[in-house]
């Protein structure tokens, strides 16, 4: 990323493609992506395709963040066609097997009752809980808010709100802020 921010699209897609291959599922969508517009080479959307395939194998091979990955580009449609059900299946595989961003996600969708989920308190606080447990940062933050919502204890509240800042969620952080200032 260094490189492509650097404006070195050649040596960015080529050590791009070269941790797609590793398996970096991340790499492979961006490898697509920029295939598909031309970015370090001609567009290629041939090439641009075989990343896409090669995330979809790593997902279907069990690698939880290309289950995440994969669903979310079918989810909003980026570079992989609009399919709800599909984001929606690779979203349930990732949480099931154990991956807090897709749990926490989840959660919210049942609790929401978006993308054709059923809302159902019950199933979304399972899932938040085992987002949780896992330590995932925004679950950290909404459990930190519900305590302080509901007057317990505040300690509590800001160790949840500390560790969900270390963890990169720049809210927790900001809250912690004007609470402790």
């Amino acid at each position: 990323m260094d490189a492509y921010n650097k404006g070195l699209t050649e040596v960015a897609l080529a050590r791009m493609e070269a941790c797609a291959r590793n398996g970096d599922p991340v790499a492979c969508y961006l490898a697509a992506v920029w295939c598909s517009n031309g970015e370090g080479a001609k567009p290629d959307s041939e090439r641009a395709q075989q990343w896409l395939i090669q995330l979809e194998q790593l997902a279907q091979g069990g690698d939880l963040e290309a289950q995440w990955e994969i669903g979310q580009h079918y989810r909003f449609g980026d570079l992989l066609p609009l399919d709800i059900a599909r984001a929606n299946y690779w979203l349930e595989r990732a949480a099931e097997a154990g991956y807090p961003e897709a749990q926490h996600h989840l959660a919210w969708f049942v609790e929401t009752g978006q993308y054709g989920y059923p809302v159902d308190q019950k199933t979304s606080e399972s899932w938040y809980q085992r987002a949780f447990e896992q330590r995932h940062p925004e679950t950290l933050y909404r459990f930190a808010i519900r305590q302080l919502r509901e007057a317990q204890t505040r300690d509590e509240a800001i160790a949840l709100l500390r560790e969900a800042a270390e963890r990169g969620f720049s809210q927790a952080a900001e809250l912690l802020r004007s609470i402790l200032h």
